[in-house]
């Protein structure tokens, strides 16, 4: 193929012109497939947490406990549910700014920020479960063993999440970089 045939193409490719809504629909970060994976991951972790908030008074025995403990673990998932939201709605809708560079130093803040409250919310969350079922237990080595496992369980799933948000991160670093 010479240069001739390939500007020929060129010229001939994409004659039908996009729209202003078409293209602004293509254009938005609503509509990445990332977004709509994190919205599906969303949503399900509050219908498990909603539905964990219904039944723990009757299938975790939360009618035996105090209410103070109860109280503690409904704020808990409720925190943690607000911080995923939060954490959605801000990565739907970037910071823009008319200076690339600009705008990724501020991602990258807004990024540490949101890090730090996942991390925070998180850790609340699993100390707010871990009290609330072993509160009034009698531990027998048996015990002793699960509730090791399900703190190792939660160290080991704290560990993957940190690591995660460095990655998110140092990509926006690299990014910022770059420029």
């Amino acid at each position: 193929m010479n240069i001739d045939d390939l500007k020929s193409d060129w010229h001939q490719a994409g004659h039908e012109p996009l729209s202003e809504k078409e293209l602004a629909m293509m254009t938005r970060a609503r509509n990445h497939p990332s977004l709509r994976k994190l919205r599906v991951k969303f949503m399900i972790e509050i219908a498990a947490l909603t539905a964990l908030l219904f039944l723990f008074y009757d299938g975790f025995d939360g009618a035996r406990k105090p209410l103070a403990v109860n109280i503690l673990l409904a704020i808990s998932i409720a925190l943690y549910i607000l911080n995923n939201a939060l954490g959605y709605f801000h990565i739907q809708n970037p910071a823009v700014s008319g200076n690339v560079r600009e705008a990724l130093a501020k991602q990258t803040h807004s990024l540490k920020v949101l890090a730090m409250f996942s991390m925070l919310s998180s850790v609340v969350y699993a100390g707010a479960l871990l009290f609330f079922l072993a509160y009034q237990i009698i531990f027998t080595q048996h015990k002793y063993i699960i509730l090791s496992g399900l703190i190792l369980s939660f160290f080991i799933l704290f560990y993957y999440s940190w690591i995660d948000w460095q990655r998110k991160i140092d990509h926006f670093r690299q990014l910022e970089a770059d420029f």
